[in-house]
């Protein structure tokens, strides 16, 4: 009886670990799903800083040229 009893508990316990491991499982794909998606928004955020300081570094040019235009 009492080995039977042990068995039991054991076997709920066996469930139990499945279980958190199929959760740990789900939550680990999620954290990688995610580390992908801040990854492509990381990406994102260079690119557009660079056209930004591109589209600055023309309209400065562009005042340059006008400026000096109207100068000379």
């Amino acid at each position: 009886e009492l080995g039977t009893g042990i068995l039991a508990n054991l076997a709920s316990q066996r469930e139990t670990i499945i279980r958190s491991r199929d959760t740990l499982h789900g939550a680990d794909d999620d954290i990688s799903s995610a580390r992908r998606i801040l990854s492509g928004m990381s990406r994102r955020i260079m690119q557009n800083k660079l056209i930004m300081v591109g589209i600055i570094g023309v309209l400065l040019a562009g005042i340059i040229l006008i400026v000096y235009f109207k100068l000379k």
